[in-house]
């Protein structure tokens, strides 16, 4: 009888250890198909942002003429990078260059300015949104865009 005690126990134990080991490799099956997902981490963790300091040259410079910095930038060809653990982005600095013209030419103030480029540059859109340069940078490259241009003649009425 203590026998057929022992070897029940014996049984029992290993299905159990089995059954544990089973369960474990699922797991770990499950762990390298799968990504974490965080739920409610709106918080972007910005690695590089070469846009933002672009942004501060073309400002620092207090003047920009669009077609010779996009010769330049082409003839350098150089690119922007954004790089966060939410999205990450390059962009040749002659495209970023004529967005910023387009925008600026397109829009009527600085908030305008800002949708376009959110809209335009999606990647970079929670940046943009708390960008406080935006507003001077607007106003920079407004001036030497065909809009600006006519927005500075004096009116005949």
């Amino acid at each position: 009888m203590k026998a057929l005690y022992k070897n029940i126990t014996i049984i029992i134990t290993l299905i159990f250890s089995v059954g544990s080991l089973s369960g474990y490799s699922q797991e770990k099956i499950y762990q390298t198909e799968l990504e974490t997902v965080y739920l409610n981490n709106t918080r972007e963790i910005v690695y590089k942002n070469t846009f933002s300091i672009y942004n501060d040259d073309l400002i620092a410079s207090n003047e920009i003429k669009f077609k010779k910095e996009i010769k330049i930038s082409k003839g350098k060809n150089s690119s922007l990078l954004f790089v966060s653990n939410k999205n990450n982005m390059e962009l040749v600095t002659a495209s970023y260059l004529k967005i910023i013209r387009k925008a600026a030419n397109r829009s009527r103030n600085t908030k305008a300015f800002q949708v376009f480029l959110m809209n335009r540059l999606p990647q970079l859109s929670l940046q943009f949104s708390i960008d406080n340069n935006l507003q001077e940078l607007y106003f920079i490259s407004r001036k030497d865009t065909f809009n600006g241009k006519i927005d500075a003649l004096p009116s005949v009425l």
